[in-house]
Order: structure tokens, then sequence, then C-alpha cells
């Protein structure tokens, strides 16, 4: 009877342990399969930015100014009434950057991205340089600090206002802008969103909408997209 019991005992035991290690396989198969789904997650994410299907695109024409001093210009237009092809559009597109880059540099223009979604027409087209993109696209566009604008001959002669995390203050002399000499500036004569690498601290009063602490709409008040003006975007 004693020798029953130990044995029965003995068999309990065992029975617990082989559920111990029934749980702990299951734990680790568990957390096996958590990192595989991780890194699976991780590969994929990478392989979608290379490729560019998470790439995000604007919903307006506007253009960003790099700190390298690169323009990259995503252009979005109505193409419901367009009397050409997209295949068409990109051929005329790439034909003008062919011709334009025989003359000024293989990397002068560059076309990213074009795609017709519906009735809109969305192309991404990054410059060298300001100088590229006003001499391609025949708008006006500098790009520099403010003491180089000036050498340039730019005068900065327009109603200003400060700018402070990405809201309008109130109106600054010339002056109190063009004595700070190191300060970045853009200036633009189009109807466009304008995003620089930096801070906006000071801009041309008229026409302009801020739309964040770095990006400021341009538009003409009665919606006129013919009519332009010489707008000044200063930043650090």
């Amino acid at each position: 009877m004693e020798n029953k019991k130990k044995h029965s005992a003995k068999n309990v035991k065992a029975s617990q342990r082989r559920a111990r290690n029934a749980k702990i396989v299951k734990r680790r198969i568990a957390m096996l399969i958590a990192a595989l789904v991780v890194i699976a997650a991780i590969i994929i994410a990478v392989v979608c930015k290379v490729v560019g299907v998470f790439d995000s695109t604007a919903d307006e024409s506007m253009i960003t100014i790099m700190d390298d001093g690169k323009i990259v210009c995503e252009e979005v237009t109505d193409f419901s009434e367009k009397d050409y092809s997209k295949k068409e559009l990109k051929t005329f597109i790439k034909q003008q950057i062919k011709e334009y880059t025989a003359e000024n540099g293989a990397n002068s223009v560059k076309l990213d991205q074009l795609k017709v979604k519906g009735d809109v027409a969305y192309a991404k087209i990054t410059y060298a340089s300001a100088d590229d993109y006003s001499k391609f696209t025949s708008l006006g566009l500098y790009t520099g600090t403010v003491k180089q604008a000036a050498k340039k001959g730019f005068d900065f002669a327009d109603a200003f206002v400060s700018v402070k995390d990405g809201v309008k203050g109130t109106s600054v002399e010339s002056l109190d802008i063009t004595s700070q000499k190191k300060l970045k500036v853009a200036v633009i004569k189009e109807n466009i969103s304008v995003t620089v690498d930096g801070e906006i601290l000071y801009v041309s009063d008229a026409c302009t909408t801020m739309v964040d602490k770095n990006t400021v709409a341009i538009a003409q008040p009665d919606g006129n997209e013919d009519a332009t003006q010489l707008t000044y975007i200063i930043y650090k």
C-alpha cells in the first residue's frame, strides 16, 4: 500500500512537471511568433518606404525649400478638361526636363513622381537650386541669406509682420530685418504654398496666410491666380 502511494505521488509530480513544461513551451512559441510578427512588420515598412508605397502627396500645389538649397515642387492641377492623356503629359514633362538638363546639368531637374487620379494630376519635381526652378518654370524664386539677397538687389521694401509659432504678429520695419544679415530669406513671385526647412520669423503681410511655423500660403485676396506680387519669407 505504501509503495502504491509513493508511486502515485511520483506520477502526480511527473504530470505537474509535464504541465509546467508544456506551459513554458507554449509561452516560448507565443513569444517567438510575436517576435516574428514584429520583424515582418519592420521588413514590410522598410520595403514600402523604399518603393514609395507610403509616400504622402500634397493636396494642393506647394514648394519646399530644402536646407541644402534644393527645391521640391509638388504640383496639383485639375485634369478634368485636359485634351491629352496621362502618357502624353508624362512624355511632355520628360522632354522638357531632358532639354533643360542637357544645357544645365543632369541633376538640375528631376521628375520624382507623376500620377493622375480621377480629375487630378499630381507631379513632384526636384530642382537642384532656386535658380533652376526659376529658369525651368519661368517663375520668380530666390533663396539665400538676407545679406546675399540685398546684394542681389532685393530692397525689402514691403510691409512685414513678425511670426511666432506659425502665427502672424505685429508689423515690423524693413530695417529690423535687413540688419539681421545671417537670417535666411526666400523671395517668390507666385501664388503657392511655401514650406521652408526652418522656422519662419517674418513674412510679407499682403496675400499671405500662415499654415504652421514653417509653411505660408500665398494667394491673391480676389482669387486671381494670374496676378502675383513679390513675397518675402524670412526664417532661421
